[in-house]
C-alpha cells in the first residue's frame, strides 16, 4: 500500500507540472491564432488583418504610439509639406510620393499605377470590398510619374492619411480580372511586405516565409518563418502556449491572463487598446431596437461595473462611446446609463411593453425576445453574453445566446443577418467614426450594422470629415459623441486591453493600441536563443 501511494503521488506530481517545452527555433515563430482568415485580400476581409499585413504593406501604418507613419510612401502628405492642396471648389488633392526601389514579390516595380488601379477597382463597384469609405469620395487619380499619385477628392476628407493603410492592389496581376473570383490572389496575395504565403492548409494553418531582398534591407525579416495555427478554442490556444506547441498568442483573453503570469518562457505585453466591446443592435433585423426607449432601457439593465470586476479582472474600464480616451477627440461628458433595473422596467412600461406570464415582455403581439450572437471558443465573450442574458431577463427581455465560429461570424455581420451581436471594433489612429454611424454607411458601404438612421448625426459626422481644421473637427466629434450617447444606437460596455503573450526571447515587439495590430513591425522582431 505504501508503495502504491508513493507511485500515485509521483504520477500526480508529474501531471501537475508543465510539460517539457520543445526546443524553440530562432528561425520559426509559431502563433496560436483565434480564427482562420476569410480571405487574404486586405480590402475584402471582415476580420483583423494581422496575417495579411505581414504580406501586403500599406502606404502608411499606425505605430505603437498611435502615430501615422509612412511605409511605402516617402512621407505622410500634409498641407505643411505641400502634399495636401485644398481647392477653391471645396475639393482636395492629396499627393502621395512613393518610396523608390520597391518591387512586388514577383520583381515588378510598385508604382503609382497600382495606387490608381486600387481606387478604380474599388469604385468600379463590381466586387465587394469590406468598406468603400473614403474611396467613394475620390473623383480620380493622376499619375504624373511612376512614383507620384495625385488623389483628387470631391470634398475635403479629413481621414485621408489612412486611405491606403491597407496598401494597394497589383495592377499587373489583377487588371481585367474579377477580384472576387481571383482565388489565387485572395488566398496567396502578391505583396511588398517582409513575408509571402507558402502554404494555406484550410482548417489548420497558414505558413509565411521571409522574402529574399526585402526592401528594408537584406537582414530583414529577422525571423525567417511565421506559422499561424488556427485555434479557435481559447483553452486550446492557452494550453498549447504553455506546452510550447505555440510560442505566441495575440490578444490573450482576459480571463487567461492570471494563468499565464509567471510562466518563464512567456512575456505578457499589455497596452490600452483603441477599441471597445459593445452590443450591436440591428434595427433592421429586430425592429423593437428602433425604439430609443427600448435601447435606453437595455443600457440601464446592464451592470457593466460588475462584468468588468467579476469577469474581466478589472483589466478594462467601462466606457460610454466609440471614441476612446487615447484619442484627442475623446469626450468624457456624455449621457451615462448607470445600472438601474428599476429605471429600465419603468421605461419599458412607458413604451407599452407588458410583462407576460413567462416574465418576458410583449407589445402588439411581438415578444421582446431576440438572439444575441457572439464568437464561439472565446470564453470571455461566452461568459459576458450569459451575464447580459441574465441582466436583460431581470427587466423582462429575452436574449437567446448563439455562438458562432470567428470566421463565419464575420460574414454574418457584413450581411446584417443577425439581431444583436457582442463584439468589438478595433480602430485606427484617426478618430473617424462616420463609417460606423452615418445613415449611408450600412454594408457594403461601411460598418453601420446597427442600421441606425439619424440625419442630424449623419450631417455632423460628414461635417467632421469635411473640415481641414483639426480643432473644428475635434469639436464636431465631441458633439457627435454626445448625440450618440443620447440616442444609444448600440450598447457600449468597456474598452480593450491588448494583452499579447510573446516568447520571453522575442526582441523588437511593442504591441499596438490600434487596428494595425501587433504585427505592424514584424520585420524587426528577432528571436534570441534561450539562456
Amino acid at each position: 500500500m505504501k508503495r502504491f501511494l508513493l507511485v500515485s503521488a509521483l504520477v500526480l506530481a508529474s501531471c501537475g507540472r508543465e510539460r517539457a517545452r520543445p526546443a524553440a527555433s530562432t528561425d520559426l515563430l509559431t502563433i496560436g491564432y483565434d480564427r482562420e482568415p476569410d480571405t487574404m485580400n486586405r480590402y475584402a476581409t471582415h476580420i483583423l488583418e494581422d496575417i495579411e499585413s505581414c504580406v501586403v504593406e500599406g502606404l502608411v501604418t499606425n505605430d505603437e504610439a498611435m502615430n501615422i507613419v509612412p511605409v511605402l510612401a516617402l512621407e505622410v502628405p500634409t498641407t505643411a509639406n505641400g502634399g495636401v492642396d485644398l481647392r477653391p471648389d471645396g475639393g482636395m488633392d492629396v499627393t502621395w510620393k512613393l518610396r523608390p526601389g520597391i518591387t512586388w514579390h514577383d520583381g515588378v516595380p510598385h508604382t503609382s499605377a497600382d495606387v490608381k488601379f486600387t481606387v478604380d477597382a474599388i469604385n468600379k463597384g463590381d466586387w465587394k470590398p469590406e468598406s468603400v469609405d473614403g474611396f467613394d469620395r475620390i473623383s480620380s487619380v493622376d499619375t504624373p510619374d511612376s512614383l507620384t499619385a495625385v488623389v483628387h477628392y470631391r470634398e475635403v476628407y479629413a481621414p485621408y492619411r489612412l486611405q491606403f493603410v491597407r496598401g494597394t492592389l497589383p495592377k499587373h496581376l489583377l487588371d481585367g480580372k474579377s477580384i472576387d473570383a481571383a482565388t489565387e490572389y485572395n488566398r496567396k496575395p502578391l505583396g511588398t511586405g517582409p513575408y509571402r504565403v507558402v502554404e494555406w492548409k484550410t482548417g489548420e494553418h497558414i505558413l509565411l516565409e521571409g522574402v529574399p531582398n526585402y526592401w528594408r534591407g537584406a537582414e530583414y525579416p529577422k525571423i525567417k518563418r511565421l506559422l499561424f495555427k488556427f485555434l479557435p478554442n481559447t483553452t486550446t490556444r492557452i494550453n498549447q502556449l504553455k506546452s510550447g506547441e505555440v510560442q505566441m498568442v495575440a490578444l490573450v483573453p482576459w480571463d487567461k491572463v492570471r494563468e499565464l503570469r509567471g510562466l518563464p518562457a512567456v512575456r505578457l505585453n499589455t497596452v490600452v487598446g483603441n477599441g471597445y466591446e459593445h452590443v450591436t443592435l440591428n434595427q433592421k433585423h429586430f425592429t423593437p431596437f428602433a425604439d430609443v426607449v427600448v435601447r435606453r432601457a437595455m443600457a440601464h439593465a446592464i451592470d457593466r461595473d460588475l462584468i468588468v470586476r467579476s469577469l474581466l479582472d478589472n483589466l478594462v474600464k467601462v466606457v460610454d462611446g466609440p471614441i476612446q480616451p487615447l484619442s484627442s477627440a475623446y469626450e468624457k461628458d456624455v449621457t451615462r446609463y448607470e445600472y438601474n433595473p428599476a429605471r429600465a422596467r419603468a421605461l419599458l412600461d412607458s413604451a407599452g411593453w407588458v410583462v407576460a406570464g413567462d416574465g418576458i415582455r410583449s407589445r402588439a403581439g411581438t415578444r421582446l425576445a431576440f438572439t444575441l450572437i457572439t464568437q464561439s471558443g472565446f470564453a470571455i465573450r461566452e461568459n459576458v453574453s450569459q451575464a447580459l442574458q441574465k441582466q436583460f431577463k431581470d427587466v423582462g427581455i429575452e436574449a437567446n445566446v448563439r455562438l458562432i465560429d470567428g470566421t463565419s461570424i464575420s460574414s454574418i455581420w457584413f450581411k446584417g443577418d443577425f439581431d444583436a451581436m457582442l463584439h468589438w471594433w478595433q480602430q485606427g489612429a484617426d478618430p473617424e467614426i462616420t463609417l460606423f454611424f452615418a445613415a449611408d454607411r450600412m454594408p457594403p458601404a461601411g460598418r453601420n450594422i446597427n442600421y441606425f438612421r439619424d440625419d442630424t448625426l449623419t450631417a455632423m459626422l460628414y461635417a467632421s470629415d469635411r473640415t481641414a481644421d483639426e480643432a473644428t473637427r475635434i469639436t464636431l466629434l465631441k458633439q457627435v459623441q454626445k448625440r450618440l450617447a443620447l440616442f444609444v444606437p448600440e450598447l457600449p460596455l468597456y474598452n480593450t486591453s491588448k494583452v499579447d503573450a510573446v516568447p520571453a526571447t522575442l526582441r523588437g515587439f511593442t504591441g499596438n493600441p490600434t487596428n494595425a495590430g501587433p504585427f505592424w513591425n514584424v520585420y524587426q522582431w528577432q528571436l534570441t536563443a534561450a539562456k
